[in-house]
């Protein structure tokens, strides 16, 4: 039997709920429903679907509460707050967004020493979270024996490999070694999130890499050195 087929044999039940006639859960035709004085919730008269029974049910709305944030951006904090319904479940690395940014969860406070993994709106007491939609990587430049840091920010899921030459401050630079925090790789590619560090080094300039060409290969006849021209001065003589 096709899927579309299926679907089509589930019958959608709506308004189900537990009859006090029949002690059973049914759906519910609804018979009247108004909005109660306070304006937190509404008063519906039902008939039972499968006793017949006519009930009242009052349905209310979870009441807003202010919710305290501790949200983390690189190295700085801010405090927010935020109006939740009382009942709202919050869990560590849960999603959410606040002042146009992404967030998440790493933290939740309640009263006492406990650090839960999942508590209600109206028990906790501060939720800590952290921007995931924006990475900032600290660098390290080397050149000789000279070094700098600085800090950059990028998109967490862009992608860095160990031997990318960049350019910064008018100077050619190299990647050498991506550190994750937990250990660094001198070859391969880590996405921007998993990176804490990124070390690079300033490559060596043609004429530098001609000149180690030169030295690697020795004297010999016709290559630039100390005391070549006293040397083809005595070869001549000979």
């Amino acid at each position: 039997m096709a899927d579309d087929e299926i679907a089509d044999d589930i019958e959608e039940i709506e308004n189900v709920t537990r009859c006090p006639g029949c002690n059973t859960r049914q759906a519910h035709d609804i018979l009247k429903e108004k909005e109660l004085k306070d304006g937190t919730g509404v008063d519906y008269l039902l008939r039972c679907s499968g006793c017949g029974n006519v009930h009242t049910m009052v349905f209310r709305s979870p009441k807003a509460i202010i919710v305290k944030f501790t949200l983390s951006d690189g190295p700085s904090s801010k405090h927010y707050q935020m109006e939740i319904d009382e009942d709202e479940v919050f869990t560590i690395g849960d999603e959410f967004d606040a002042e146009n940014m992404l967030w998440r969860i790493t933290r939740l406070e309640i009263d006492g020493d406990d650090r839960p993994t999942e508590t209600e709106a109206k028990e906790v007491k501060m939720v800590w979270a952290m921007r995931i939609d924006l990475a900032r990587i600290k660098r390290t430049f080397s050149d000789g024996g000279k070094s700098f840091a600085d800090v950059i920010e990028v998109d967490p899921d862009r992608v860095f490999t160990c031997g990318t030459v960049v350019k910064h401050r008018g100077t050619v630079w190299k990647i050498r070694a991506l550190h994750s925090g937990v250990g660094r790789i001198l070859n391969g590619k880590m996405t921007a999130r998993d990176i804490r560090r990124i070390f690079l080094h300033r490559p060596p300039t043609p004429e530098e890499i001609e000149d180690k060409k030169i030295r690697d290969r020795g004297n010999w006849k016709g290559q630039e050195f100390p005391g070549r021209e006293e040397h083809q001065r005595k070869w001549r003589d000979e």
